[in-house]
């Protein structure tokens, strides 16, 4: 049996219009009509006029978003004693990371008592000058002195007390190291019994939080002109093959790099599940223009191809159905651009319309 007079036998009943006069068949459609039971089966889309875009693949890698990154540096030089925190740890923002003994924090501490005693003297001195000056001995100007040496000595004393308060010091020449940020631990240099600098360049640790990742791609010479701020991208990873992360490229550095010839994009994601590492690779899919020109756009599942050619199933304003050949512009696996054959605002079908075709060419025969 002939495949398509098989599959005309299975769609008849849906396709024909049983209570329609004979004389309403059309020597080209066969007379099949867009009934009720059909649309239980197929999907009409509409054909609508937009800008021609094109897909162009960038490599890509998941960095940290630089406006989260906190680098924490010594204060003072001194001896590793505790550590608390290793990469990959989450932290809390002002949670303890280490504990360094310093000499200098020992000269603070010295500091510190001087500052108190100053303030002890002054304050009696002030007491002892008011007494004076209430019985007559002492004069205005000693009294405003006295006030100077005290307010001095507090002003002091307050000082020191902030040194303290801001560098996390504490007791017996210790200082505490804290996290700046909440976030995870990125890079860590810092082990027990360590000897540190004040004046090192190397940031003890790296606190980076993960809500927010940049994911940096690289667009070759050729391709800069076809790339722009607002696009949209679809990222792919190795790590997650069947899943997707949308976005739109939100900075375009207008510098190439000498090395590799190449001008980096960047693309803002939201990562509250922490699924993209920093370090990670991937594949960067731009939506771009790729004409100036409008055309028709359809899915490419409303096509038929045979004999060299491309059509669609048309339904007509009566519902009536019509197989129309169609030119193709461009076509990728999401979109198909026409030049011609449908306009904007026609009715397609998309599902189940290589059944359809069948049976609308068999009925024709």
């Amino acid at each position: 049996m002939n495949h398509n007079i098989f599959l005309l036998g299975l769609f008849f009943p849906l396709l024909c219009n049983c209570s329609a006069p004979a004389e309403q068949t059309d020597t080209t459609n066969g007379g099949i009509f867009l009934t009720d039971s059909l649309k239980q089966v197929v999907t009409i889309d509409t054909v609508s006029i937009q800008e021609v875009t094109m897909e162009l693949t960038l490599n890509g890698r998941v960095t940290f978003n630089q406006e989260q990154v906190a680098r924490v540096y010594p204060i003072f030089g001194g001896t590793v004693t505790e550590v608390h925190a290793e990469t990959g740890d989450y932290v809390q923002k002002g949670e303890v990371l280490a504990v360094i003994r310093s000499g200098e924090v020992a000269d603070y501490e010295k500091q510190q008592k001087d500052a108190a005693q100053q303030v002890l003297t002054a304050r009696r001195a002030m007491d002892a000058t008011q007494d004076m000056y209430v019985s007559g001995i002492a004069s205005e100007r000693d009294m405003l002195q006295a006030k100077q040496e005290l307010a001095a000595a507090e002003a002091e004393d307050k000082r020191v007390k902030e040194v303290f308060s801001i560098y996390h010091l504490l007791g017996n020449s210790f200082y505490q190291v804290k996290s700046p940020v909440a976030g995870f631990i990125v890079n860590k240099n810092i082990s027990k019994d360590m000897q540190i600098r004040s004046d090192q360049s190397e940031e003890l640790f790296t606190v980076s939080g993960l809500e927010n990742v940049w994911v940096m791609a690289d667009v070759y010479e050729s391709d800069i002109s076809k790339v722009c701020a607002g696009d949209r991208v679809e990222i792919t990873t190795l790590a997650y093959r069947n899943r997707s992360f949308g976005g739109t490229i939100d900075k375009v550095y207008q510098v190439l790099n000498d090395e590799s010839k190449t001008m980096s994009v960047r693309i803002k994601l939201q990562n509250r599940d922490y699924l993209l590492k920093p370090g990670m690779f991937t594949n960067v899919k731009v939506t771009c223009k790729a004409s100036e020109e409008r055309m028709a756009r359809i899915d490419p599942h409303s096509l038929v191809f045979e004999n060299g050619k491309n059509y669609v199933v048309a339904v007509d304003g009566d519902g009536s159905l019509q197989v129309k050949e169609v030119e193709i512009y461009k076509r990728s696996d999401k979109e198909c651009y026409l030049r011609s054959g449908v306009t904007g605002g026609d009715k397609i079908l998309n599902k189940n319309v290589l059944l359809v075709y069948n049976a609308l060419n068999d009925d024709s025969k």
